[in-house]
């Protein structure tokens, strides 16, 4: 909802300004309820009704890279469905415009800013991370390399003000292991820069639930991709994981 520069923010903003504009009382525009209430017929033909179809998984054809925290943010939202604070958000939009414009034409274009970042952001469900892979010993038994990045606990931190949301890799169990054999391992491990290899992971956005202050995005993990360093001798590589 766009209000009149009313918040303490907005306050801020005005008086650095020193527009001589007056202030403007807000207008009180109270968003209006939209959920109705079930009777208890409705309630019987509800709980009768078969159960809505799964949504399909999104097949993921580009990946986006290069996420700020705002837009993970965003994608919480939208995901979750919950009311983002796009009030707050504007607020903070103020501090970068020119302060020589008027209150409501700076306001407007907070609010600009904001809608233009969500509707380029909130759909999107293909992503690509970037980490270290860290990769353990050879282990014959499971017939590769572990990479500590799959860890079961290992998740991706992003921070918006107070909200923190947590990545987490639903099917990391199955991308865990560099599947090789023991001959190929060995001549990695002569490769002195085998603990710098980066990992690229293309991941799938599945689900995401609120959590205290902030909430946790669900992915599954489509591929990952071997980054050596620009020194090694290991070769780049792009292993598929299994569903």
């Amino acid at each position: 909802m766009r209000r009149p520069l009313t918040t303490s923010a907005a306050a801020l903003w005005l008086a650095l300004a020193a527009s001589g504009c007056s202030d403007k009382q807000a207008a009180g525009n109270p968003a209006g309820d939209s959920s109705t209430a079930t009777t208890g017929s409705d309630a019987t033909a509800a709980a009768d009704a078969p159960p809505p179809p799964a949504a399909p998984p999104v097949k993921c054809d580009s990946y986006t890279d290069n996420l700020g925290d705002r837009d993970w943010a965003i994608i919480y939202f939208a995901m979750t469905g919950l009311s983002p604070p796009r009030e707050k958000w504007a607020d903070e939009a103020l501090a970068g415009l020119d302060r020589g414009l008027g209150a409501e034409e700076a306001w407007k274009r907070a609010n600009a800013q904001v809608d233009a970042q969500w509707n380029a952001v909130k759909d999107i469900r293909c992503v690509t991370l970037r980490t270290r892979a860290d990769p353990g010993e050879y282990d014959p038994a499971l017939g590769g390399i572990p990479l500590g990045a799959f860890a079961p606990d290992a998740f991706f931190p992003f921070r918006d003000g107070s909200m923190q949301i947590a990545l987490k890799l639903r099917n990391a169990d199955k991308a865990r292991v560099w599947k090789m054999t023991s001959d190929k391992a060995a001549a990695l491990k002569a490769d002195s820069w085998l603990g710098n290899l980066g990992l690229v992971i293309r991941a799938r956005l599945v689900a995401s639930r609120p959590s205290g202050n902030g909430g946790t995005i669900e992915a599954e993990v489509v591929e990952f991709g071997i980054e050596p360093s620009e020194y090694s001798r290991i070769d780049r590589e792009t292993v598929r994981v299994a569903p």
